[in-house]
């Protein structure tokens, strides 16, 4: 077990301000950030009170996983047993034990309402998440003042803790196995589905036992040629067979999860010789990242971070081909909401922050060309956490 007591103090501070006497959650990214721990099934749940120490309930067959938990008090039930009662009724007699035990039946409870992205169980490609069952399970535990904490957790994971960070850089490392086996694999006459399969593969295979790392996946959609660039260079469709001619420019969009906790990167290979035009748009892209990175610092508003990336293209004539946000929140979920680099968002930078800066332009006579990094907000600046070749040969 390794102590994070920073975020335990932090969460039960939040629990203060909002009046709220206890929290409950079961979604995966939730128990990754409440009790550091990955789930595998999805049938646990963790407590943490306002005043008092955490407990975990967590089925006896994911032994490997607790014990990475943050949490000293776990409580573990059997499941899936032919003479095993359904995993919600043995849950739901640990928590009414939990209730009981630390005084909190008919207090206000926070709950996971209105999450609606969703990181998945180690088990990726069966997510689970709680729905009007598990509701029934808290209501008959706790009472009846379950109240929506939804917008509480999304601000407490905004702003990570130290330990959090490590772990955090950790997944960007295990991601550059992956970066590395795709600068190694774009060749002329590979397809993208190939490419992408060696890069998770890597990933899989290095990142295992990276660090102390027990579980590493990554999902690399790869896309060449002009047009799927343009259409699909966002990550909205899966790797084609499409087979790499001369001239083409390769994207990755690369998501890793190591230990439940996430890296989100992109880079560009050229494949052949491409034109002058390309290369030209390329810089551009690169200098637009730049400027953003050098804007971060604590205090500063997201769209200030935006808009030195969109100023930047602007002025090399790209304007109308920035047609995204320059960033997003990364860490707990490949996808986080906070802080958000938009020209509309409403916040500041904090320092802890992990995010992505990622720049790109789409169209005519580029294709797509988006380059991606996940920094951390330090107290003067940016850390960058990605550091990887961003040259395109």
């Amino acid at each position: 077990m390794t102590e994070d007591r920073e975020r335990g103090t932090r969460v039960q501070a939040a629990l203060a301000a909002a009046g709220l006497d206890a929290l409950v959650c079961r979604l995966p990214e939730n128990l990754v950030l409440l009790a550091g721990y990955w789930p595998v099934i999805g049938r646990s749940a963790v407590v943490v009170p306002r005043e008092g120490d955490p407990v975990l309930v967590a089925p006896s067959l994911e032994q490997e996983a607790l014990r990475r938990t943050t949490i000293a008090d776990v409580r573990t039930f059997r499941v899936w047993h032919l003479d095993d009662p359904a995993p919600d009724v043995v849950l739901g007699t640990l928590l009414r034990q939990i209730a009981a035990d630390r005084g909190l039946r008919g207090k206000r409870i926070g709950i996971e309402a209105s999450f609606e992205d969703l990181a998945p169980t180690q088990k990726i490609l069966e997510p689970w998440a709680p729905a009007t069952p598990s509701r029934d399970v808290l209501t008959e535990a706790f009472g009846d003042h379950l109240i929506d904490a939804t917008n509480l957790l999304v601000e407490t994971r905004g702003r990570k803790t130290p330990y959090e960070i490590e772990r955090i850089r950790t997944a960007v490392e295990v991601a550059v196995f992956g970066l590395e086996a795709f600068a190694e694999a774009v060749a002329l006459g590979r397809r993208d589905v190939e490419i992408a399969a060696a890069v998770e593969h890597a990933v899989a295979t290095r990142g295992a036992g990276y660090s102390g790392t027990l579980h590493a996946r990554a999902q690399a959609l790869v896309f060449s040629g002009e047009d799927r660039l343009a259409a699909y260079g966002w990550g909205v469709a899966p790797s084609s067979t499409r087979v790499l001619q001369d001239g083409d420019l390769v994207m990755i969009e690369l998501s890793v999860v190591a230990d439940g906790y996430y890296a989100d990167l992109t880079r560009m290979r050229a494949a052949g010789h491409v034109s002058a035009e390309v290369v030209e748009a390329y810089e551009a892209v690169r200098e637009a990242q730049a400027a953003a990175v050098r804007a971060v610092r604590p205090g500063v508003a997201w769209a200030a971070v935006d808009a030195a990336a969109r100023d930047i293209l602007h002025a090399r004539g790209y304007g109308k081909a920035f047609i995204h946000h320059t960033g997003h929140g990364v860490g707990f979920r490949y996808h986080e909401p906070i802080p958000f680099l938009h020209p509309q968002a409403q916040g500041v930078l904090e320092e802890g922050m992990v995010l992505t800066i990622e720049p790109g332009i789409y169209g005519p006579g580029i294709g797509g060309i988006r380059i991606e990094d996940n920094i951390v907000v330090g107290s003067t600046g940016a850390v960058m956490l990605s550091e990887r070749s961003r040259d395109l040969t």
